[in-house]
């Protein structure tokens, strides 16, 4: 009955709700990834290129 009740759910949201929602989950695999690596993110902040330590960013 749950995965009827998803199924719906799936049909009723908009690509532009499920590509946010696939994003988000890439976003926290990337970060756990990176922290079980101990390997630093690089991310863009404003016009200029920074490296993160993982374990300062949240969760």
């Amino acid at each position: 009955m749950a995965t009827a009740k998803s199924s719906q759910l799936k049909k009723n949201m908009s690509t532009a709700e499920k590509l946010e929602i696939g994003m988000k989950l890439v976003k926290a695999d990337l970060i756990a990834y990176k922290k079980a690596k101990n390997s630093e993110i690089v991310v863009m902040q404003g016009d200029k290129i920074v490296y993160l330590n993982p374990d300062e960013i949240p969760d």
